[in-house]
């Protein structure tokens, strides 16, 4: 491979995903306690990804150069992610710059030993400003997740979450933020709803054959369009019951179906509470800050619990075919 199509390779390793730019924030949040260098900041959320840009790059016949490429383009990816991550808190009132832009284009040398020179990654080069420093309502704050929506979603750790409910939960969180509180449970209620059916879809596609008869009627409950949420939810409480089939993603979980109960219980609260969409309802108590507060930080762990047995199930699913 020559520097040039190693430099093709690089670019087209060098990849930036939501994720990546939602634990880049999570990150720089927790790093920047006062006034940061940019540029400190970027190397910080790379040490904490075990990443770090080479400074050279030796190309030998006698070695393969893809382990190192490949490292390299991991560095590229989640620097470029921790500068998107500066320009987001940035424009969103988390971090206030205190300088100009600075365009930070990250560069690699490169040898052959007999020819020596370097790449420049201008498609990566993402101007950004030097130095930052908390905004002032935010300094000392450590609930920011409840006002941005990517930390919230980072204190998941969910990566296998389904692309509508991450999208909900992002939707409660801006709404939150706006005060807009009974539009924040109502996009809680979705996140909630999808995450049940999320579940009941991976149990039932963990059963045998001859295991289906059994649970038929919850079956049809989950696959009724017209159905409603709770009859929905109770569904999948059923199914999970039948621990004659269901004991091993029981264990392999750690979840029992009486902690099902719990989280069925906190659905049932959010459920209630975004019924005020409906003319004429009202939840049985106020949809206030304090309210919405408690349901997305509930949100949390309960959802942790859902993807965990479903974890379980796809696993399984897995392994049988």
């Amino acid at each position: 491979m020559d520097p040039i199509e190693a430099q093709k390779f690089i670019l087209e390793e060098s990849k930036v995903t939501p994720q990546h730019v939602s634990v880049a924030k999570a990150l720089i949040m927790s790093a920047c306690t006062g006034l940061s260098s940019s540029e400190d900041l970027v190397h910080f959320v790379c040490k904490a990804n075990g990443v770090a840009l080479p400074h050279q790059i030796v190309f030998d016949r006698n070695v393969d150069p893809i382990p190192a490429l490949t490292a390299a383009a991991h560095a590229l990816s989640w620097t470029a992610a921790a500068k998107e991550a500066i320009l987001s808190l940035v424009h969103g009132g988390y971090l206030i710059a205190m300088g100009a832009n600075q365009e930070l284009t990250p560069s690699i040398q490169w040898t052959t030993g007999g020819q020596s020179s370097g790449w420049r990654f201008e498609e990566l080069a993402i101007p950004v400003p030097s130095p930052v420093r908390r905004s002032p309502s935010q300094s000392g704050s450590k609930d920011l997740f409840l006002a941005e929506p990517d930390l919230y979603l980072n204190t998941f750790d969910i990566p296998s979450m389904h692309a509508d409910v991450a999208s909900a939960l992002r939707e409660a969180v801006l709404c939150f933020r706006h005060e807009l509180f009974s539009a924040a449970v109502a996009m809680l209620g979705k996140a909630s709803e999808g995450a049940w059916l999320e579940l009941g879809g991976s149990l039932l596609k963990s059963l045998k054959p001859d295991q289906r008869s059994a649970v038929k009627k919850q079956q049809e409950d989950l696959e009724n369009p017209m159905a409603g949420t709770l009859k929905k939810i109770t569904a999948v409480q059923a199914l999970f019951r039948r621990q004659d089939f269901f004991g091993d993603l029981s264990d392999q979980s750690g979840v029992k179906p009486n902690e099902l109960q719990i989280v069925a219980t906190w659905s049932d609260s959010v459920r209630d509470s975004r019924n005020v969409v409906h003319f004429g309802v009202s939840p049985a108590t106020p949809n206030t800050y304090e309210k919405a507060a408690v349901l997305l930080l509930a949100a949390v762990p309960y959802l942790r619990i859902l993807y965990r047995i479903k974890a379980a199930a796809d696993a399984a699913s897995e392994s049988s075919t």
